[in-house]
């Protein structure tokens, strides 16, 4: 059974203020508003565009993810910040399993697996994990900030098609952070 994390509550607070935006941009006059509504949908989509390319979250969100063995690797989610609750399948539901002896264990530079301390045993086949990941508050790369700064500036200055013939300062500030799927 391969499965995927799946979000169930993402962050509420952007990395990104619109007064750090409109200081990027140069707009912050006092008193001045105009365009406070167009800057938040910048800072929204620049956020997603970042997450979505990097597959992580500029934030800590609520996630769910259903394994049939533990002790697991959490695929293709980074920044793993804490597990909340695991818990087993039995025909009556799902059940919180009461040993909470496990801790996460950094496989790669952004991926972890869970690990238990003591044995555990158990007869379920099917588990749902449910955990936070993501960036907390103050701990996004200054790289990755850049890039949602230069989306914010360069979707603000240049809003319609264009097309591109080189890669744009964000496309290489991301390139670390990009995983290529081959196949």
């Amino acid at each position: 059974m391969r499965t995927y994390p799946r979000l169930k509550t993402k962050y509420t607070s952007l990395p990104v203020s619109v007064e750090q935006a409109k200081k990027w941009l140069r707009l912050d006059i006092p008193g001045f508003t105009g365009e406070d509504e167009k800057i938040e949908e910048l800072i929204g989509s620049a956020v997603d565009y970042v997450e979505t390319e990097c597959k992580l979250s500029l934030g800590l969100s609520d996630y769910e993810w259903y394994a049939n063995c533990l002790p697991c690797e959490i695929p293709d989610q980074f920044l793993v910040d804490s597990i909340t609750s695991i818990e087993e399948l039995f025909p009556s539901g799902y059940t919180v399993i009461a040993d909470t002896n496990y801790f996460l264990v950094p496989v790669s530079e952004r991926s972890s697996k869970i690990q238990w301390i003591s044995s555990f045993e158990t007869s379920s086949t099917v588990f749902r994990v449910n955990f936070k990941a993501g960036y907390a508050d103050g701990k996004i790369p200054k790289r990755l900030l850049q890039a949602v700064r230069g989306l914010i500036a360069e979707w603000y200055d240049s809003p319609g098609d264009y097309v591109r013939e080189k890669k744009t300062m964000v496309d290489r500030l991301l390139e670390p952070f990009v995983i290529a799927y081959a196949g």
